[in-house]
């Protein structure tokens, strides 16, 4: 039997923290691996989480409406694993022949091949030393989540050797070499950087060597993720030095990204950090480890300083409670989330609001009269959101700021286009589900694609994956018949589309008054980044795209 942690996951990209809503095991119950074993909580999502593993729920850390750090221990599970190594006969020589560079993160990566290259297989013999990969271009590290060989088992080239978890993905990592998994160095639950050696390999046979002739390791990379860069060496790489600092001549510490942005806003150096002790996973600095310095620091309450003020409130002098005038409803976990979120990008970007509208009576008239032929070809239906996420990836293309992201003083335009679609829940929460890659489908593709993330999202069936690295987003403000809204921004993206119902008025036309199928458009927008002349043509660039819209190859 092991008794393996399981940690808090991270549930979309700008997300730190989650409230566990519901266990649906207790303490002492058994529970078999995919099935679901709690509900999690936060501003983009509320999902069931199924269990990692096969065995007994021995301990839950953090219960029922209590809100943990992403990363953080939230249960241990006894699983029913067989620990005990196998007996095995190596015969690998004692002087060892070349094999995976293991040299630490400040002077070389491990990084997956694109799909465009080639692979090949070359004959080694000895030890081999398996480094963290890396499992996307900003992640510097990766956290154990189970190995699924113990010491002394044999293991075969691309045979599953261990899980691993970063703050992007959960991937479960084949080995790069066919031999004995000799020596583990990083146990179950241990938060090592990118490069960092995790394990030796005896090898007997074949080695995964890339195009380049470069030896790694073989690395499963999530594809919804944009791939990582062809493998190239790295001299004290940024993102892992702004990540770590040595504490002595060779011990490093590692830094949340979280911690870190704390600590800048606070004026910590990375000498005060050194001093910080950590009451994380491996003594790792944790959220309320770095708020209760400052708070020991200033005298003054941590919290408040580290997170934007909230606008003043003062409650009345007894307790609410319902009656037969007023009736009081507790928040709901989701509830807070987006209030929180909400607030927080009011108070992040200065926003700017535009409208227009579009004539939508050539799209209205040619949905009206294929919609059906439409199911009955393609077996989805034909959404006007699909026109809309079309519409936007296109201007998206031509004003490529509009796809961007603000990290201090540097604009980071990304040259893929996700968008995120707002979906309303019953419950009042609201989901945003991201189409990854949206410039590359046709409406039939987009079509799918959002009716089935809308169906799962009001099933709670979306995968962590799906809410996260959106670079735009749409809300549909005319569902229930509003004419056009102003949206807050969906952090940490720069603008976001609001779209409302389409209503059949009079326009003037060539002088003469017509009545057409009109829709309000109404774009918000960081004036951080997006000035209003920036923000006019693409809003009239997507009003254009929908009323010109080429309806002669949808289907």
């Amino acid at each position: 039997m092991a008794k393996i942690d399981m940690l808090m996951p991270q549930m979309g990209e700008s997300i730190t923290e989650g409230t566990v809503i519901k266990w649906h095991k207790r303490e002492g119950e058994r529970v078999e691996k995919d099935e679901i074993l709690l509900e999690i909580s936060t501003d983009k999502v509320d999902s069931e989480i199924p269990s990692p593993y096969t065995g007994t729920l021995q301990e839950i850390l953090a219960n029922d409406g209590e809100t943990v750090q992403v990363g953080a221990v939230i249960a241990q599970i006894e699983t029913e694993a067989d620990v005990a190594a196998a007996e095995t006969t190596s015969t690998a020589p004692s002087q060892p022949a070349e094999a995976v560079a293991a040299t630490p993160a400040a002077e070389t990566l491990a990084t997956a091949a694109s799909e465009s290259s080639a692979t090949a297989t070359a004959p080694a013999e000895g030890t081999a030393d398996m480094v963290m990969p890396q499992m996307g271009e900003s992640i510097t590290e990766g956290t154990i989540i189970k190995w699924l060989k113990n010491e002394g088992e044999h293991v075969e080239i691309d045979e599953l050797l261990l899980e691993i978890s970063t703050d992007k993905v959960d991937s479960e990592i084949p080995s790069p070499h066919a031999g004995t998994l000799q020596k583990i160095l990083a146990k179950a639950g241990e938060t090592v950087s990118v490069g960092a050696v995790i394990a030796q390999i005896v090898t007997k046979g074949q080695i995964a060597v890339g195009a380049s002739g470069i030896q790694q390791p073989a690395i499963m990379t999530d594809p919804q993720t944009p791939p990582p860069v062809q493998p190239r060496p790295v001299a004290a790489a940024p993102a892992v030095a702004a990540a770590t600092a040595r504490t002595n001549g060779t011990e490093r510490r590692f830094y949340s990204p979280l911690v870190r942005r704390i600590a800048r806003a606070e004026g910590v150096s990375d000498q005060d950090l050194t001093g910080i002790e950590g009451t994380g996973v491996g003594g790792r600095v944790t959220k309320k480890d770095i708020l209760n310095y400052l708070d020991k620091r200033t005298g003054v309450p941590a919290a408040a300083s580290a997170q934007p003020a909230a606008p003043a409130y003062t409650p009345a002098t007894q307790p609410l409670a319902s009656n037969d005038l007023v009736e009081i409803i507790p928040m709901s976990s989701m509830r807070k989330s987006i209030a929180k979120h909400m607030i927080a990008s009011v108070q992040t970007s200065p926003h700017v609001f535009m409208v227009t509208e579009a004539d939508m009576t050539d799209l209205a008239t040619y949905r009206t009269q294929n919609k059906e032929k439409f199911l009955q070809q393609t077996g989805t239906k034909l959404t006007y959101m699909s026109f809309f996420t079309a519409a936007c990836a296109r201007a998206l293309q031509d004003y490529p700021f509009v796809n961007s992201s603000l990290d201090g003083d540097n604009i980071v335009r990304k040259k893929y286009i996700n968008i995120g679609i707002a979906v309303a829940l019953e419950n009042s929460g609201l989901i945003v589900p991201v189409v990854k890659n949206a410039d590359n489908l046709n409406i039939v593709g987009l079509s799918r694609v959002i009716n089935d993330l809308a169906t799962r999202a009001r099933s709670k069936k979306l995968k962590p994956d799906e809410v996260q690295d959106g670079t735009f987003s749409i809300t549909n403000m005319g569902t229930f018949g509003s004419l056009y809204g102003l949206a807050i921004i969906n952090q940490p993206q720069v603008a976001i589309l609001g779209v409302g119902t389409i209503q059949k008025r009079p326009v003037v036309i060539d002088d003469a008054i017509a009545i057409r199928n009109m829709l309000y458009l109404s774009l918000s927008f960081d004036h951080r980044i997006v000035d209003g002349a920036l923000a006019g043509q693409f809003i009239e660039r997507v009003a254009y795209y929908l009323t010109n819209f080429d309806t002669n190859n949808i289907i």
